[in-house]
């Protein structure tokens, strides 16, 4: 964020707050405002997968490119891993680093890429994996599709335990109990490392990926008939459709900051943009970080008869 745009910023956040300033309480500030929308600088071919990182670095696979980029916060771009033959996905842990998923004719792999540009195999799989999540203590989750097994994995690609689900894996995100796995059908299920599950809920059936939010809660991306993309949340109920975000039309993944704010891959333009509507400002009198939201539907802004945080 530029240095103009965090003044701007400030700006609002005391313009805003007069109502709690007798008592200084940190409450959410709402500014009526659209997103703030940016096309990171990197250049891809093809798009895959994008994560953010624990870091605040985004990964993106490019899968026509055999490539893993970083764009760390001041959107310096590098390479952390090149000639990944049937890259697929990209996933972060904040302990054992990022891991690449590789597949191509009828086998699976997945690799972890180290820092000084080199990439270790962790192991070879002997179908063609759906999805990849890594924890935060390096276990290692994906699926096989034509058995419905959901497959847990240690940090050295050792074969923990294999879950069979009644469905066909397509997608994997992983939080602190296990894993939650998207099903073609459009049901989603949460697994756990003791090998039990539960039915989280269900998405159209054409949802493609899935993500969880800082939150943890569920959000699957979906393209309707008409071409159009969307994110969902799960419902209870197989017909309904709980939408979360229109995105552009073409995205093939998404990822969540911690903020909660959305990243999107598109092959089509092809491009990484990032959608910023959560922001965090200092408070002028205490200095700790205050939450803010840009939204289109928040009551336009009363010029404040006192200048106050």
């Amino acid at each position: 964020m530029t240095r103009r745009c965090c003044q701007f910023l400030l700006a609002l956040c005391i313009a805003s707050s007069s109502a709690f300033a007798d008592d200084h309480q940190h409450s959410l500030i709402v500014v009526r405002s659209a997103p703030v929308i940016q096309r990171l600088a990197v250049r891809v071919i093809h798009p895959t997968d994008v994560v953010v990182a624990a870091s605040g670095d985004t990964l993106v696979a490019d899968k026509v490119g055999k490539m893993v980029f970083r764009v760390d916060a001041v959107d310096e771009t590098s390479i952390l891993g090149k000639e990944l033959d049937g890259l697929v996905r990209v996933a972060d842990s904040r302990s054992f680093g990022v891991h690449a998923l590789l597949r191509d004719d009828g086998k699976g792999q997945i690799v972890r890429l180290l820092e000084t540009g080199f990439r270790e195999d962790v192991c070879e799989l002997s179908f063609e994996p759906a999805g990849l999540g890594v924890d935060a203590i390096g276990n290692i989750w994906t699926a096989n599709p034509k058995t419905g097994d959901v497959i847990l994995l240690d940090s050295t690609g050792t074969q923990q335990k294999a879950i069979r689900l009644q469905g066909i894996p397509t997608d994997i995100a992983v939080d602190g109990l296990g894993a939650v796995v998207l099903l073609r059908s459009g049901e989603i299920v949460s697994v756990s490392a003791d090998g039990s599950w539960l039915r989280v809920g269900y998405v159209p059936a054409a949802a493609s990926r899935l993500k969880l939010t800082p939150d943890h809660s569920v959000v699957a991306l979906v393209t309707d008939g008409d071409g159009q993309s969307m994110l969902v949340r799960p419902t209870t109920n197989r017909e309904s459709v709980d939408r979360f975000a229109m995105v552009t039309r073409g995205t093939s993944a998404f990822a969540f900051d911690r903020l909660g704010n959305l990243t999107l891959a598109n092959p089509e333009l092809p491009a990484i943009t990032r959608v910023t509507s959560h922001f965090t400002v200092p408070c002028p009198h205490c200095g700790q970080q205050v939450p803010m939201l840009f939204s289109t539907h928040a009551p336009a802004l009363k010029t404040p008869t006192r200048r106050s945080f």
